[in-house]
């Protein structure tokens, strides 16, 4: 099943305009950084080990970009599925309920964890959470590329620190270790309006990466838990819907989901529509 675009992808508030401004910038900075100076520096500018490095370098690249691409261009609203009300549901007034209720704001009937997003102005299918590194919300059918690009961003911001720790604290060791340079870390922005050396970029893009790696290592934990108990940001304490690690994987990563790792154009299609959720709550709840 192709994926349906969604028609208005930019950002709708500053937030989430600064914040994803900030990710299509960093990234390719970062790649730059680590392949052009961190790389080099560390194994000499003629050494076969920086085409061996290049290999999972353009590797991640590739996945983090288009896994975030993806994601904001996915469109995971209620509107991407016929909706039906079976004739024996009783259907609810309000916006957070998880059984069939009414949408005052769309003006139309949602399905059980179908959620309203004031930013996106629109009812998304089984929402977990509006991202604002991405200006869109995390739903059914982009759950999968949200969590590849948290993944393969936590797996190169580890690969990058790691080659940076060596490249400023070993082989560098002399002109970093001081206090100066600790001031530069606690400060990075500020110090680059009185220092704009090059080796204060260094340090910027360092403690970014490091970070990084703490942020996006959360997140993929905190959402990797969430996933593998059937449940969404909303849902946390409960697991109505908790099928079993496995089956809970493939409702987000789809039936191919060992190869989903791989790139985002892998087929891999979702075993659910995102609008049936009874029959998923009766299955889980036989499973008890």
């Amino acid at each position: 099943m192709g994926m349906k675009i969604r028609k208005r992808f930019l950002p709708r508030c500053v937030q989430d305009g600064v914040a994803t401004l900030f990710m299509i910038g960093i990234i390719p900075v970062t790649f730059w950084f680590e392949v052009s100076v961190v790389i080099p520096g560390i194994h000499g500018t003629n050494s076969g080990w920086n085409w061996i490095h290049l290999v999972p370098a353009l590797f991640l690249l590739y996945n983090i970009s288009t896994n975030m691409l993806a994601t904001i261009l996915c469109d995971t609203s209620c509107g991407t599925e016929v909706i039906s009300v079976p004739p024996d549901v009783a259907v609810a007034s309000g916006q957070g309920s998880r059984s069939w209720h009414l949408c005052s704001t769309c003006e139309a009937v949602a399905p059980p964890r179908s959620w309203h997003c004031n930013a996106c102005r629109t009812c998304v299918l089984k929402r977990d959470h509006h991202c604002v590194f991405t200006g869109c919300c995390i739903g059914h059918k982009n759950h999968r590329y949200f969590i590849m690009f948290v993944f393969h961003l936590f797996v190169a911001t580890l690969y990058s620190s790691a080659l940076n720790n060596y490249f400023i604290w070993y082989i560098h060791g002399e002109e970093f270790r001081n206090w100066t340079s600790f001031i530069k870390m606690v400060f990075p922005l500020a110090m680059l309006v009185i220092d704009a050396s090059t080796k204060q970029y260094y340090l910027v893009i360092y403690l970014i990466n490091m970070i990084g790696m703490l942020f996006t290592g959360v997140l993929l934990i905190y959402h990797g838990r969430l996933i593998l108990s059937g449940s969404v940001v909303h849902e946390q304490n409960g697991r109505d819907f908790d099928l079993g690690r496995m089956e809970n994987l493939r409702m987000v990563l789809g039936e191919r989901w060992h190869l989903a790792w791989l790139s985002p154009f892998v087929r891999s299609d979702l075993p659910h529509n995102g609008v049936d959720w009874d029959r998923v709550q009766r299955e889980a709840a036989k499973s008890k």
